[in-house]
């Protein structure tokens, strides 16, 4: 009997296409939480996350019903995929509300620490080894998130640990899409996601409901859903050309984004030690990307 040969690595064709892809959904990231950031000075943060997740629900149902049909609707496991919903809104929730008050650079270098956080997590929720290299690096991480975050500081800010928790919530998130997205339609599982947001934030929208007018203020809320949506459908394309060592790298670019948009925007400058953590924060999540590489091109020889 003939052994199967190992999976070829992707063409560089398609790595530079999930490169690029990564990047534009970053953009559309820091998009909308700039936007969001603007709404959430006039509306309340529950009617802002509740326009993110029904405008984009419907942004998808335009973009993927037409040519996926009732595969659209099509889940394995349910209740996977409802806790799922619930990680990603509570995080965004989580978000939301810290961006209100406190600089986008800030929140992104604080979110950044999320794959540091589900490289911790991984031997013993995926049951995939993390060895010492990657070990130390996830210290060093951790140690970049405090100098962001420094707790008992003069200039802490309590709304800083409402970014963390909403990382926690994406690094579960995370880690529950590695483990069961291989199951699933990635289109099903995006769309579902957006259901379970508006589902959930829909019964107390009406307690705080402010009608925007008409014009500007009601295309951001709609403008919110299309970032949403394209964003996440970019970073399907992502994972989908490219190993996730390769991809993951390129979300610091997010950073970026916040920067650029919460000076020119909202005229906020992160102190050095902002800065610091997040040059802490990204070196080990790179470093981190770099040993997941070196494993991923040791399992294509075997």
């Amino acid at each position: 009997m003939s052994v199967p040969p190992p999976p070829a690595a992707p063409p560089t064709d398609r790595i530079l296409r999930a490169i690029l892809a990564t990047i534009l959904a970053m953009t559309c990231f820091s998009a909308l939480n700039a936007t969001s950031k603007t709404l959430s000075a006039h509306y309340p943060v529950l009617e802002v996350i509740w326009a993110r997740y029904f405008f984009a629900f419907i942004f998808m149902l335009a973009m993927f019903l037409p040519r996926s049909g009732r595969a659209l609707f099509s889940i394995r496991r349910l209740d996977t995929q409802i806790v799922r919903g619930l990680l990603l809104f509570f995080s965004s929730y989580l978000f939301f509300h810290g961006i209100a008050h406190m600089p986008l650079a800030t929140a992104a270098s604080i979110s950044l620490s999320s794959p540091i956080i589900v490289t911790a997590l991984s031997a013993r929720l995926l049951g995939e080894p993390v060895g010492p290299r990657r070990w130390a690096a996830v210290g060093v991480g951790f140690v970049g998130a405090l100098i962001v975050v420094r707790p008992g500081h003069d200039a802490f800010d309590w709304h800083v640990l409402l970014i963390v928790a909403s990382t926690v919530c994406s690094a579960f998130y995370q880690i529950f899409s590695r483990r069961y997205g291989q199951t699933e339609r990635p289109d099903a599982s995006a769309t579902v996601a957006t259901i379970v947001g508006t589902l959930v934030a829909t019964p107390f929208v009406p307690f705080e409901w402010v009608t925007p007018p008409l014009g500007w203020e009601m295309a951001l809320f709609a403008g919110m859903g299309v970032l949403a949506g394209t964003g996440h459908y970019f970073l399907t394309i992502a994972y989908s050309q490219a190993p996730a060592a390769v991809v993951s790298p390129f979300n610091y670019t997010q950073l970026i984004g916040s920067a650029i948009l919460g000076y020119f925007i909202f005229h906020e400058m992160p102190d050095t030690w902002t800065w610091v953590g997040a040059g802490v924060i990204i070196a080990s999540g790179l470093y981190i990307g770099y040993r997941e590489r070196v494993r991923y091109r040791l399992s294509i020889k075997k």
